[in-house]
């Protein structure tokens, strides 16, 4: 008699250990703009710590999951280099735009202007797919669209009070870029796994950070307790364990709810701005970047039913 609900209790506790290890993901995520923004402020160059970020993080992945797979960390030749390549050119490209706009503007603003990249996805698969969108993305397109003409603020830039115009534009063109990068590496990443290809693109994209440092000789990272204590942080809390904690709780609440508790990041990246690095968004912005997670949820929305029948 009491099976029936210790089952749907016992469902219910692990959706919800789901739903919070996807939320603990976004806020790990989260830090990633406000480190960015204390690597700078510690003399920090954005090749260097890039580099070493990418670097330990793709090395790290793949001793852990060479341990729990032994040679299964090595794709076929062509899909480990279509791999590599998506980081040393896809990643390397969308990150470099986005740090650059980073140094520009604020980290709560930046947060929000770059999540209007599913929007771009949304239009790549419309040009390159064929697949028209339905009405309820396309509203979530205009409102992502309102959502940053509100967020950038004045189009008169720093002299009106808004933002840096060009730090503006190089988080967007990184949105396109990061939106670019996401339908084209859909292509191979399920091939070889998520977490096997996380770590082939860091590595590409470490090589790339690093060459560009030599390249331009901007290569910085003083090794101070400072500023390897921030390196810790980036690779561990930015990037290791949310892509950790999002694939754990995505098995237990499936791939929709994952990614609209996702959408979680730029709130914890504003909460984080604002108890560490004192930032204090605009009306506007707070209500553009409400537009442009609404318009995320949206899209999320429609792949629900898809998403659940592939699951079943």
């Amino acid at each position: 008699m009491t099976t029936k609900p210790n089952v749907a209790s016992a469902e219910f506790g692990d959706r919800l250990i789901g739903g919070g290890l996807c939320a603990a993901s976004a806020f790990g995520f989260a830090t990633l703009a406000i480190l960015g923004k204390l690597a700078y402020a510690e003399g920090l160059s954005m090749t260097g710590f890039l580099s070493l970020r990418f670097g330990c993080a793709g090395v790290l992945l793949l001793i852990i999951l060479g341990i729990q797979r032994g040679r299964a960390i090595f794709p076929e030749r062509r899909l480990l280099l279509a791999l590599f390549l998506l980081g040393a050119l896809g990643y390397f490209s969308q990150a470099s735009l986005y740090f650059l706009g980073l140094r520009r503007i604020s980290a709560s603003l930046s947060s929000v202007l770059l999540y209007v990249y599913p929007v771009f996805v949304a239009l790549a698969v419309w040009i390159f797919e064929g697949r028209r969108p339905t009405r309820l993305e396309g509203l979530a397109m205009v409102l992502a669209l309102a959502g940053v003409a509100l967020t950038a603020g004045p189009l008169g830039g720093l002299d009106e009070g808004g933002p840096d115009p060009v730090g503006v534009l190089l988080i967007l063109v990184g949105a396109v870029g990061y939106g670019a990068y996401i339908v084209v590496s859909n292509r191979y990443v399920h091939r070889a796994g998520p977490l096997v290809s996380t770590a082939w693109i860091a590595v590409g994209a470490s090589l790339s950070f690093g060459l560009a440092g030599w390249l331009t000789d901007s290569w910085v990272f003083p090794f101070t307790p400072r500023s390897v204590a921030l390196l810790a942080a980036l690779v561990l809390f930015s990037t290791i364990l949310p892509l950790a904690t999002f694939f754990a709780g995505m098995r237990r609440v499936g791939p929709t709810v994952a990614s609209l508790l996702s959408t979680l990041e730029p709130v914890f990246t504003i909460l984080l701005a604002a108890l560490i690095l004192h930032e204090v968004l605009t009306r506007n912005q707070w209500a553009g970047g409400a537009l442009i997670l609404v318009a995320v949820v949206l899209l999320n929305l429609p792949a629900r039913r898809t998403k659940d029948r592939a699951a079943a």
